[in-house]
């Protein structure tokens, strides 16, 4: 009997120096584990938070081009001028305009855009609109019209009207 109570003491010395051998190796493992997942998630990514943000707003914000017709080619539109002795004759009139909810509301507002137009018609005398710089003139006052009339202004203009294209067939007298 006291051999086999040897034998037994043995083998549990055996199964404790192996539970022991395993002990020193997974607890450490685990700490270890542990630590560094709290280490990184505590520092957290290499990217400073501007540079998160920003990328997050070029993604969220990069316009999109798309073509808003207010006057259709061929539609000759005519708008009196200064004085009133004038007229231009705009075959057609279109807006490169940054979003769809833009190009939506340059639909829904045509009417506006239109008086809006004849108001800046008005202001115009033949000499503005033959010269390559009252053109570009005539282009930004469309498009800050335009941007007013459908609310794309401050922060949200670069959603609205990018650009404006604009076909003059005549100038004209009327008599």
């Amino acid at each position: 009997m006291p051999e086999e109570v040897e034998q037994q003491q043995e083998q549990a010395k055996k199964k404790g120096g192996l539970m022991d051998l395993i002990k020193m190796i997974v607890i450490p493992l685990v700490i270890s584990l542990v630590v560094s997942l709290v280490v990184f998630f505590m520092l957290g990514s290499n990217k400073q938070p501007s540079q998160t943000q920003q990328e997050q707003s070029a993604v969220a914000a990069a316009p999109v081009q798309i073509k808003a017709v207010v006057i259709a080619q061929g539609k000759y539109q005519t708008f009196m001028l200064k004085g009133g002795r004038d007229v231009v004759v705009v075959d057609s009139l279109t807006l490169l305009v940054g979003s769809e909810p833009c190009r939506a509301a340059v639909a829904e507002k045509n009417d506006e855009i239109m008086d809006a137009l004849a108001t800046i018609f008005l202001s115009k005398e033949r000499f503005d609109l033959v010269t390559p710089a009252g053109l570009d003139l005539l282009k930004k006052q469309i498009r800050e019209a335009v941007n007013q009339i459908t609310g794309f202004t401050g922060e949200k203009e670069k959603f609205g009207v990018l650009n404006v294209y604009i076909y003059i067939k005549a100038i004209s007298t009327v008599q």
